[in-house]
């Protein structure tokens, strides 16, 4: 009896086995010396990467990032971070004013007046809060 089950278990591996080897009729090309293999019905390929392509040979720009594209990117960077956190003073300020106001009844003078309300923890130096709670560039501020 211990024979049979075996030779069931053994016979429905095999057959188990050769059903996942299984692909369709179609033969992908490729290049010689290139390991290949299928992996869930998908051609996967092993081999050398491709060579760097020269850059005086280079082709005129297809929309695909290249190494001046980052260096333009990397440029903007600074500007783009002191834009970010104008905005972000600014939008902290705003609320800041809109929350003491619903709170208190009346608007804040000052930004030491959010300070001591602990609706923000330190003193913006790019907006100052005027007396009537508007939010503006301080003096020297690149904020506008």
């Amino acid at each position: 009896m211990p024979t049979r089950r075996l030779a069931a278990l053994l016979l429905a591996a095999t057959a188990a086995f050769t059903a996942c080897g299984s692909s369709d009729d179609a033969t992908p090309v490729v290049d010689p010396g290139v390991s290949s293999g299928n992996v869930d019905d998908e051609v996967v390929a092993v081999g050398a990467a491709p060579l760097p392509v020269d850059p005086a040979a280079a082709v005129p720009d297809d929309g695909v990032g290249g190494i001046g594209d980052a260096v333009k990117v990397a440029a903007a960077a600074p500007g783009d971070a002191a834009d970010a956190a104008c905005t972000i003073d600014r939008q902290t300020l705003q609320l800041a004013v809109q929350t003491y106001e619903v709170l208190n009844g009346a608007m804040p003078t000052s930004q030491q007046d959010l300070i001591d309300a602990q609706m923000i923890r330190e003193l913006s130096v790019r907006f100052e809060v005027g007396a009537n709670g508007a939010v503006v560039p301080a003096l020297g501020s690149a904020c506008t």
